[in-house]
């Protein structure tokens, strides 16, 4: 079964193509192998290579209602080739197991699904710059997922500024379990330009501006009377702020993203982390995220009374759906990740974040009703080796 996880815009925003084929994991290992880090310079060729593995295990719930449990291990490898080039590559498994969202649901109470994917990219290192191509491909019971990208950055002479720009296109088939239609297809096509821009010794900034354009079928088949336009187009803009503290060693990080599309949702994400090296090998990053977002033009509210029966949707209604994550609402995320330098090639990391999304949290909140508390629980463990 495709699920999708409540539209948290996720304030890293390194990977110029991230949203490509991610869709399908609630907070996928395979994005959290390596760290995220904001490029003050054209990379320079990696000198060793990289083997890494992460496990997560996530799971959901609202009130009286355990949802979604997901366990998904994911290997990483990265090799440097010739001196001028690098090739990674990443699997990961997601087991899906857990009861089919609240609201309204349809021909579904429990699910168990497994979704394998894989992605492979190809990096040239320049002089001053790189060009990466990628492609990804993902498959479970009821979704296919190729993806397809190009990204590059190129710096002045003084390594002062690195601007970067990717495109990249998804390729989806939807065939869902309960039939409720057959051969579907989404087609997303996205592009990112940025600038990378060293202040001070201590402070560097970014600005990233992306632009996503879909078309096919984007509704839950899942749920009752949930018909949604068949194109969805979305433009974000991400700022990023770095800076190190040199009293104590460490670095803070914050971070924000707008987020406007075609449904009518508007989106703000403010996110900030601090990451602290202790002694004998040791970090630790506590982060704090919020998030909020106004309703879809076309999101119908449930009832609070409604005791399992959905609204019904205006007769001339064109679109409509009772989607939770198409509501009005806010979410706060707290988290804390812990990593231990063992020695000079072994790593190893554990991460925990708790989220929960309520209504009356949203910005400018217009009173939103019959949403029930959303939660979720995410725990990541890595290991990793240079070589």
């Amino acid at each position: 079964m495709k699920i999708q996880r409540s539209p948290i815009p996720q304030a890293s925003g390194s990977s110029a193509l991230d949203m490509i084929g991610k869709g399908a994991v609630l907070l996928s290992a395979a994005t959290a192998l390596l760290p995220v880090a904001m490029p003050a310079h054209a990379d320079l060729a990696p000198e060793r290579g990289i083997v890494a593995f992460k496990y997560l295990d996530y799971s959901d719930w609202q009130p009286g209602d355990e949802r979604i449990r997901v366990r998904a291990p994911s290997v990483m490898v990265m090799m440097p080739i010739a001196g001028a080039w690098s090739v990674s590559g990443t699997y990961t498994s997601d087991s899906v197991s857990g009861a089919s969202p609240a609201y309204h649901s349809r021909q579904l109470t429990s699910m168990e699904d497994l979704r394998r994917a894989i992605d492979l990219r190809l990096t040239h290192y320049m002089q001053r710059g790189t060009v990466t191509v990628g492609s990804s491909y993902s498959n479970e019971s009821d979704y296919i997922s190729r993806g397809f990208s190009v990204q590059g950055t190129l710096s002045t002479e003084d390594k002062n500024t690195t601007f970067n720009a990717g495109m990249g296109v998804s390729n989806d088939d939807i065939n869902p379990n309960n039939l409720a239609v057959v051969g579907e297809k989404k087609h997303v096509t996205d592009w990112i330009v940025g600038v990378t821009q060293i202040l001070t010794v201590r402070d560097i900034v970014q600005l990233n501006l992306g632009y996503s354009k879909g078309n096919g079928y984007f509704s839950d088949p899942y749920k009752a009377f949930d018909e949604r336009p068949r194109g969805r187009d979305h433009s974000t803009i991400l700022l990023r702020w770095n800076h190190h503290v040199d009293q104590l060693g460490g670095s803070s990080h914050v971070s924000y993203r707008y987020y406007t599309d075609t449904y009518g949702i508007r989106a703000h994400t403010l996110a900030t982390e601090y990451a602290q090296p202790l002694a004998h090998g040791w970090t630790v990053t506590p982060l704090l995220r919020y998030y909020t977002q106004t309703a879809a033009d076309f999101y119908l509210e449930a009832l609070p009374n409604a005791n399992g029966l959905p609204t019904f949707p205006d007769f001339n209604a064109k679109y409509y759906s009772e989607d939770q994550r198409l509501s009005e609402y806010g979410a706060f995320t707290v988290g804390m990740k812990v990593a231990k330098q063992l020695d000079e090639n072994w790593t190893v990391d554990a991460k925990i974040e708790q989220y929960e999304q309520r209504s009356e949290w949203a910005l400018n909140s217009g009173g939103s009703t019959g949403i029930a508390p959303f939660r979720y629980r995410s725990l990541q463990f890595g290991i990793s080796r240079r070589f």
